[in-house]
């Protein structure tokens, strides 16, 4: 049969379809496609001795997984925390928002509050050891950055994210200690870009002192008539939880508070709540000037609630009676 000028023009076509599938997988190979994956990665804290009163606390400088192959970077998500603790509720996270090549190499730098030093690790990675490790491209994992006192780093990487799925160490490494300014450890990330969370605070001991010391204190809350307490606790500025009793609250040893939290209701049962928020610097100096009379004697913190007015809270020990303002004051 006569082929047409139709014929001819599909037969064209099809080889260009055919040159452009073939160009596609070789692009694809060539790019290490088939290798990509859903990945995340996670920066905990670790305290050689659970029993130790120091937990092991951190700032996060700078975190970047990279791989070098197609030169992409992972760095800490916009919405983590940089601070962390062995004691403390949250890890630091990265931004990993698509399928992506395992990271090669990492560039780490932190903070020890507890050592009070500055550390550095930029390695490279064992990129073959996670990928077979990790053989399902369905799975999820996650890779875990350990960070142990005196620079020890361990890499662990979870097969999935799934419950009580099965770790493997990576890696080990030792982070050397380097140099760093009290900038890289006050200014906090906002949607503006970043602020200093650590008003006047104007060296690195302040800024150690106000995260890692503890002191003996105890909540007492005074109410309008009928009012009843329901909840109360309060975070540290090593962002670890305070919990604090409803009910007649003893004194322990405690890390020194950042941010209040405070719900209670009157007779009807109507609700309210309060944030009250110090100011570093303040409760720093407060608690120094405080710890120097009668150490025997328990620090006591005070509020003075209102349904209708701004809450009050003072300080106190030993008849020194100290204000603590609310950074940012909202009636309940």
């Amino acid at each position: 049969m006569k082929k047409t000028t139709l014929d001819y023009i599909n037969i064209f076509l099809a080889v260009i379809l055919g040159v452009l599938v073939i160009l596609n997988f070789a692009v694809r190979f060539q790019n290490r496609e088939h290798d990509k994956l859903f990945w995340k990665a996670e920066i905990h804290s670790v305290a050689e001795d659970s029993s130790s009163e120091h937990s092991n606390a951190i700032k996060i400088i700078e975190a970047v997984f990279s791989n070098n192959f197609n030169n992409s970077e992972s760095g800490i998500d916009y919405d983590s925390k940089e601070l962390t603790s062995a004691k403390s509720e949250n890890s630091v996270d990265f931004k990993i928002w698509e399928k992506e090549l395992l990271p090669d190499s990492l560039n780490l730098k932190y903070f020890s509050i507890d050592e009070r030093k500055f550390y550095r690790l930029s390695t490279p990675l064992p990129y073959q050891k996670m990928k077979d490790w990790v053989k399902e491209k369905t799975n999820i994992p996650v890779l875990i950055l350990e960070i142990h006192p005196k620079g020890k780093i361990q890499l662990k990487i979870i097969k999935n994210e799934e419950e009580n799925a099965e770790t493997q160490l990576v890696a080990t490494f030792k982070a050397k200690e380097t140099t760093g300014n009290l900038n890289m450890l006050v200014y906090e990330k906002s949607l503006g870009g970043k602020y200093n969370g650590f008003e006047s605070i104007e060296n690195i001991t302040d800024f150690s002192d106000l995260l890692q010391d503890q002191y003996k204190w105890f909540l007492k809350i005074e109410m309008e008539e009928q009012d009843v307490l329901t909840s109360v606790y309060a975070y540290s500025f090593i962002d670890e939880k305070i919990e604090i009793a409803t009910d007649n609250d003893t004194a322990v040893a405690r890390n020194i508070p950042r941010t209040f939290y405070i719900y209670w209701k009157n007779k009807n049962k109507k609700e309210y709540n309060i944030q009250y928020a110090l100011s570093p610097i303040e409760i720093l100096n407060a608690f120094r000037k405080l710890n120097k009379t009668d150490a025997l004697e328990a620090t006591t913190l005070t509020f003075k609630l209102s349904k209708n007015a701004y809450s009050k809270c003072e300080i106190s020990k030993n008849g020194i009676v100290i204000p603590l303002r609310d950074l940012y004051p909202q009636k309940p």
